[in-house]
């Protein structure tokens, strides 16, 4: 589309700077001489105090699992030493060693990275996915936050929405008080408004093809260490575990209309070799959250298990034209953005290196993604706030990542908004906001007996929710 040719043009975006040197996971020094040692990432600003959340009980799940997790290495006597091995690999740029080595002993340099790095980033994950309502767009949950309705097929509001039906709300409220109805006869006028409301919804997302179905896909670029992906089925397997709580289903709800929740394929695609962690990480979730685990489906005239998330390691570079792209002989791509089961995209702390590691090649990729993602697709793109100033052209500029962002994918045309022309939607914009760990969040992690503690840190981020027209 014209936009996303035109937009670094615009922007006048430079490919001719020096070259950058494509590596497995992290591509760009720069970045992970700013990122690696993550312990002082965000000590430029201190955060909000009205920003500060307490401890909750689906964040002490998810780190109370990863505690499980990787207690046995922190007890390691080792621990410390391979972390500053595994940092100095990052600094000076080894990162094929880092994250690609094929042995134990590199096994073990991935799974002590990610003992280190990805609790916290969970956490903030998991808080992000619960405000944008990702359990209920995979139709795991209702708008409402119950659960016993199963599929959901309801769509995510969009801001214009929500003040449009705030508005009519009010028009509602209004005319019966000057009609002298008693507060009760109102509540219930404004409840069955909310009902039409919300079949409006749901009957849009079918037309949409966005309704419950029997699975749908998440693909999360650059989620080779876990970090979303264990955030994502904890956020199901909360919802999963309030649907049981509140007996799965309405009595009262016709056996036809109940719709269970969809089985999820997530597909985490990487450079390095993460395939064995998240595979611990995927069981770890399945065990603790038992809905999220096997169930019987028929394929192929046949009964098999399948797991309710199912976590799939897609190793390789997601900017590889091959990746995306239909080979000779294959009925798809590696990597299907164009699949009818597509629901979400992320890319989380990752779209900063690729933008660093080639522009050209990003710009493609996310032109390939507005092209080919079916309507009603959520795209999610977080990335640390200290990180979000991209280059631009041989003048030492830099550009806001947020409003390149949204001029690529939403158009704008000479106001360089996000506000038309595009095929994507704004559906949510923070251009610095505060994440903060729970304020028993260390202890949690570190519960599991002696070892090596390990400091959980608050990150500022930049943050778009956009949705495919």
């Amino acid at each position: 589309m014209v936009q996303l040719n035109n937009t670094f043009e615009q922007l006048k975006v430079s490919e001719g700077g020096p070259a950058v040197q494509q590596k497995p996971s992290r591509p760009v020094k720069a970045t992970l001489r700013t990122r690696q040692p993550l312990d002082s990432e965000e000590s430029d600003l201190q955060p909000d105090s009205n920003a500060a959340d307490s401890s909750t009980s689906s964040s002490a799940q998810l780190l109370a699992l990863l505690s499980r997790l990787f207690a046995p290495l922190r007890r390691s006597p080792n621990f410390s030493a391979t972390l500053q091995h595994v940092k100095g690999l990052l600094y000076d740029q080894q990162y094929l060693a880092a994250f690609g080595t094929e042995s134990e002993e590199g096994e073990r340099w991935r799974e002590v990275y990610a003992a280190r790095w990805v609790p916290s980033r969970a956490v903030i994950y998991q808080r992000i996915f619960d405000e944008c309502d990702i359990a209920q767009h995979l139709g795991w949950q209702t708008p409402s936050g119950e659960t016993n309705g199963g599929g959901g097929g309801e769509r995510p509001r969009s801001e214009e929405e929500e003040l449009e039906q705030e508005r009519e709300r009010a028009k509602l409220r209004r005319r019966l008080r000057q009609e002298g109805k008693s507060a009760d006869e109102i509540s219930q006028a404004v409840a069955e408004l909310e009902q039409q409301f919300r079949a409006a919804r749901s009957s849009k997302a079918d037309s949409k093809g966005e309704g419950a179905a029997a699975v749908v896909d998440a693909i999360m670029i650059g989620a080779g260490a876990g970090s979303e992906v264990v955030a994502l089925g904890a956020v199901l397997g909360v919802a999963a575990a309030g649907r049981a709580s509140s007996g799965d289903a309405d009595p009262t709800l016709a056996a036809a209309e109940y719709r269970p929740p969809p089985r999820v394929r997530v597909h985490a695609v990487d450079q390095g070799s993460w395939d064995v962690l998240l595979d611990k990480m995927a069981q770890g979730l399945r065990d603790a959250w038992p809905t999220l685990d096997s169930e019987h489906v028929e394929e192929d005239g046949g009964d098999q298990q399948q797991p309710r998330f199912d976590v799939r390691f897609v190793k390789g570079n997601i900017l590889d034209n091959k990746m995306i792209t239909t080979a000779a002989g294959s009925s798809s791509p590696v990597i299907d953005f164009g699949s009818s089961s597509l629901r979400l995209i992320t890319i989380c702390f990752t779209i900063t290196e690729l933008l660093l590691q080639s522009r050209l090649e990003t710009l493609r990729l996310l032109s390939t993604i507005s092209r080919s993602a079916p309507s009603g697709t959520l795209f999610l793109i977080v990335e640390s706030a200290s990180l979000a100033q991209i280059p631009i052209g041989q003048e030492g500029r830099t550009y806001p990542l947020g409003r390149l962002l949204d001029h690529a994918l939403c158009g704008g045309g000479d106001k360089g908004g996000g506000g038309g022309g595009g095929v994507w939607e704004i559906l949510k914009s923070e251009d610095a906001k505060w994440y903060r760990m729970p304020n028993d969040a260390d202890e949690v992690y570190n519960a599991m007996g002696k070892g090596t503690k390990v400091k959980l840190e608050n990150s500022r981020v930049v943050l778009r929710l956009y949705r495919k027209r």
